[in-house]
């Protein structure tokens, strides 16, 4: 019976993970042999943030039946939005317009101590944990990691400079012959896309395809620089990796990594990238995901399914817009 047909795609894709994989038994980080498992169990799942009931209050003069003005506040809701929809609260009335306002005001209040209060612009960079967000610290958005300080960039995956390296790291989306095993990966640098798109299609921005070789710039750089200081990054996975070991929802920070090596190859593409290994620092910790037990249905898979891990410390606040 003849052979299963691999589009010269899924070719260089299975050549480049094995290239990834050799790299890695080659600085000791899997094994020969070394099973990923085909999922993680789950620790605890974060807690989902409570939609924010959008409040428009005016303030008016009205005329009062003795000819004086009285300061009248309409409460107008945003529909799209149901009063109550947690499941403690589900089927009670809905909130009276003073309850309303008493609620709004404690909002109010409680945002003015939040830990994602804006900060300063020039706020300096950090190498290391964030106080405040261990290992685990679950965020809905990138906005709020961003406020956090955990990592500052609400677009690109890659926090750095080239004189002191990268700071913190996301992985979210990714190339498809980058290789996750959770305690180290593969990661593929940025660069090498038209972000302003073509007259047809303009504004790709980073869903723009591959069209020239990447350079050791900027984020691509730093990431280099790192390799030679040995200081630690902040990963972070995000829900639109495809990994065993992301998120469900959000995005969350699973502790300091350091970088072990870089080199330049050919892409799926067939554009030049720059491939960079990172594994997890000792001494920290532990990661916010379980490995299944031996014979508890893992086994060896060469692509990195999606799978239930969103464990982690939910820290959550109201809706926020972001891109990706």
């Amino acid at each position: 019976m003849a052979g299963r047909y691999i589009s010269p795609y899924e070719e260089k894709r299975l050549k480049n993970m094995e290239e990834n994989r050799r790299i890695l038994e080659s600085l000791g980080l899997v094994g020969p042999g070394y099973e990923k498992p085909k999922r993680v169990v789950k620790k605890k799942a974060p807690i989902k943030r409570k939609k924010t009931v959008h409040v428009h209050t005016p303030a008016k003069k009205v005329m009062k039946t003795d000819g004086s003005l009285e300061e009248k506040v309409d409460i107008e809701e945003d529909v799209s939005t149901p009063t109550r929809r947690s499941a403690r609260l589900r089927g009670k009335a809905a909130p009276s317009l003073q309850e309303l306002r008493t609620e709004v005001d404690e909002e109010l209040e409680a945002e003015k101590d939040t830990r994602y209060k804006p900060v300063p612009k020039d706020r300096p960079n950090v190498f290391g944990e964030i106080p405040g967000f261990p290992v685990g610290t679950w965020f809905d958005t990138r906005i709020e990691a961003c406020r956090a300080g955990v990592h500052r960039p609400t677009v690109a995956g890659i926090h750095g400079n080239d004189y002191e390296g990268c700071y913190s790291l996301v992985l979210s989306g990714g190339y498809e012959d980058d290789l996750d095993y959770g305690e180290c990966f593969t990661y593929t640098g940025e660069g090498g896309r038209d972000l302003k798109g073509t007259k047809a299609n303009p504004k790709n921005l980073r869903t723009a395809p591959q069209s020239k070789d990447q350079t050791l710039t900027r984020g691509n750089l730093a990431l280099s620089v790192s390799v030679e200081t040995r200081r630690p990054v902040r990963v972070m996975r995000g829900y639109k990796l495809d990994s065993v070991y992301a998120p469900e929802e959000g995005y969350r920070y699973d502790g300091l990594y350091s970088v072990d090596k870089f080199w330049f190859t050919t892409g799926l593409s067939g554009f030049g990238v720059y491939k960079f290994v990172l594994s997890r620092c000792p001494d920290q910790a532990p990661p916010p995901w379980t490995l299944p037990a031996a014979g508890d249905g893992s086994g060896s898979d060469s692509d990195t399914n999606k799978a239930d891990s969103d464990s982690g410390v939910s820290m959550t606040t109201g809706t926020e817009t972001e891109a990706d």
